[in-house]
């Protein structure tokens, strides 16, 4: 999704330091931001649950007994 804004950015302004596209009247630099901030979160959270996975996967099966 960041990349397609990034696309947009590219296309959608008269230069690359404007934010505003002129088609949609969206802040591409604002939403470009916020997908980068869920990427790293979504990032975060796979690391944690390849971590902490044997943990999860036992206190399931311990409930299930």
């Amino acid at each position: 999704m960041a990349f397609n804004s990034m696309v947009s950015l590219k296309y959608e302004t008269r230069k690359l330091t404007d934010c505003i596209s002129i088609v949609s009247g969206i802040d591409l630099c604002n939403a470009i931001r916020t997908f980068h901030i869920l990427a790293i979160l979504c990032g975060l959270i796979i690391i944690g649950l390849l971590i902490y996975r044997k943990q999860i996967l036992k206190q399931k099966s311990e409930n299930e007994i």
